[in-house]
């Protein structure tokens, strides 16, 4: 809601050119892979890199148009420039064009046995199982020919990751709810584990079957002792009713997902792995949708913990008409909870206790039912069934459109009382990144809990002309603060000169904002930059590279972007000097605000 008092507390941490020095590391643009200088058209939205075959970068691609579907292959040089030394091409896996989606993930082997595995999406992704296949980067074969294997994998595979010792392939299946229009069916989310342990070497490979792959979804008999579904966030219960229709009551998820009177058999189909980050024996996965975390043990292949991730308090510009006369303007004014909903996560250990910190994207229903306007009182999406009595039925207070009414909001969740209706709007996303006590799930730091790290006062200051923007477009500001604000989505961690840093890319606002995270309870604020107009837009996924094993002598942060027909961004974070750590006026920002 409204908070007058942090408003001004941020509007005059902007405007006070507040300034001190730390040892903090540096963003610089090596080189931009675009479609104007070798990349192919179709995104690069994954990449992996490997040191392996004088330095690798593997990039998936899906363009229907051009009938290109699989991974381009690239060389990375001494001075971080890209260029293409093959492409692995899956485009007749399910038999034709039409019949594919996309290829949503790619890995290279950890152990530079010269093979990687890519995620394939079939077109019928709820109805048609998904399919992993594995391929040869160095060039062994030729270069139509180069895949291996192609094996089944669960529903809509959404990220592949190796095990640290390379003797298994996990799959992260999201299972997306069902695509209105085109299938009728709810297909689950699962994990699937790909035996590897055969593989000796690149000649081997092919040797792998189906028989290798094991698949565990969310039902009982691959639940841990004492693990349970109820209480989950679940967007795909029968609750929502049909297509069209919006729920007139919050579903109780505690009876839909558990096992006693009212609960649904089918709960677990609702369940979606979006992302797999690895801590010794463990998997830290993200269940996006179901604002959670899930934990699978390698060793019982049992899923041994779920982590529901709650809600955040954010101060936020919730409005993209908060402005005189219902004009976009800027205003850091509302303090919301929402929730986390990551996408990207990774694990590191301090002082031996394991952390996952999470990018928090926040995700609704791809046919939108579980999400409304706050203010909507009118038509089919109205609010107004399904809020407390508390809240008014108009859009007046804090539904009108220059507070929280333009906001979207779940009509599935912030019923604080139990009885069916919504005491406090919460949004989708949290609009930051937080870090986890990953065996107890709890919350130990968010980057909301400081103005200082406040992603939207910090981007505020730094690049005004575009905050809240539709994908680096200066004349859309504050267009996105309706809806999840500048979206951080991408995440990846590394060590440079003994201390840790978080990166995070803005899927919306599109810049890459670097955090030192050595003390988990404690991160601060390091570089930003947006490379938007060098034709990089809506970053997706981060790679860090150690500057041991970088062609350039220096760590470099290797960055895909989704649009413009994709690109990628080679980074350089070279060792730390003393370098400005800003966060004031805009004169002041300005000087570390760099976009080529």
């Amino acid at each position: 809601m409204k908070n007058i008092f942090l408003r001004k507390l941020a509007i005059g941490l902007a405007a006070s050119g507040a300034i001190h020095t730390a040892d903090a590391v540096e963003f610089n643009l090596l080189s931009a892979f675009t479609s104007g200088s070798g990349n192919r058209a179709g995104s690069s939205e994954i990449l992996s890199y490997t040191t392996d075959d004088n330095f690798t970068i593997l990039s998936t691609v899906g363009d229907s148009a051009a009938g290109s579907f699989g991974v381009q292959i690239l060389s990375l040089n001494g001075t971080g420039v890209l260029a293409e030394k093959g492409f692995a091409d899956f485009s007749s896996v399910f038999g034709a064009t039409a019949n594919w989606t996309g290829v949503s993930s790619v890995a290279a082997d950890p152990l530079g046995r010269g093979f990687g595995a890519v995620a394939l999406i079939p077109g019928a992704n709820t109805t048609t199982l998904g399919k992993v296949a594995f391929f040869d980067y160095r060039g062994s074969t030729a270069n139509n020919a180069r895949s291996l294997i192609v094996l089944d994998v669960g529903f809509h595979p959404d990220s592949v990751k190796f095990s640290a010792d390379g003797t298994k392939l996990f799959v992260a299946n999201e299972g997306e709810w069902k695509n209105e229009g085109v299938s009728t069916v709810n297909a689950p989310g699962s994990l699937s584990v790909i035996d590897l342990s055969s593989v000796t070497g690149l000649g081997n490979v092919s040797g792998l079957s189906n028989g290798n792959v094991a698949d565990f979804d969310f039902q009982a008999v691959n639940l841990g002792a004492g693990v349970s579904l109820a209480g989950i966030r679940n967007h795909s219960v029968a609750a929502l009713g049909t297509s069209g229709t919006f729920n007139s009551t919050v579903p109780d998820f505690n009876v839909l997902g558990g096992t006693g009177p009212g609960s649904d058999p089918n709960f677990y189909k609702g369940i979606e792995p979006e992302f797999i980050a690895q801590s010794g024996g463990k998997l830290y996965v993200t269940l996006q949708e179901n604002n959670a975390v899930g934990v699978f043990d390698i060793a019982t292949n049992k899923w041994e913990k779920i982590h529901k991730l709650g809600t955040i308090e954010q101060l936020i510009d919730a409005s993209d008409q908060d402005g005189p006369g219902g004009i976009p303007e800027a205003k850091i004014d509302d303090v919301v909870k929402g929730l986390p909903m990551p996408d990207a996560i990774v694990t590191y250990t301090v002082g031996g206790t394991t952390y996952f910190v999470t990018a928090n994207e926040g995700d609704a229903r791809t046919d939108d039912r579980d999400s409304s306007r706050f203010g909507d009182v009118g038509g089919n999406d109205s609010m107004n069934n399904v809020l407390d009595a508390s809240l008014p039925t108009t859009q007046t207070g804090d539904r009108a459109s220059g507070a929280l009414g333009r906001l979207n909001v779940s009509r599935i969740d912030g019923d604080t009382d139990g009885d069916g209706k919504i005491e406090e709007p919460v949004m989708f996303g949290s609009r930051s990144f937080s870090i986890w006590n990953a065996d107890t799930g709890a919350l130990v730091w968010d980057s909301g809990d400081s103005l200082l790290t406040n992603f939207e006062t910090i981007l505020l200051a730094l690049d005004p002309l575009i905050f809240n923007s539709e994908q680096f477009n200066t004349g859309e500001i504050d267009r996105r603060s309706d809806n999840k604000g500048p979206e951080p989505e991408g995440l990846a961690i590394g060590e440079i000169d003994g201390r840790i840093y978080a990166f995070i890319g803005m899927e919306r606002q599109n810049g890459l904002l670097a955090f030192d995270i050595t003390d988990p309870t404690a991160p601060t604020f390091v570089d930003y930059i947006n490379n938007g107009a060098s034709g990089l837009v809506s970053p997706e996924s981060m790679t860090f590279v150690s500057a041991a094993d970088s062609p350039t002598g220096q760590a470099l942060l290797l960055t895909g972007y989704e649009l413009n027909n994709g690109g990628i961004g080679v980074y350089s974070v070279p060792e730390p000097g003393s370098a400005a750590l800003l966060l004031g006026g805009v004169a002041l920002l300005g000087l570390r605000r760099r976009r080529a």
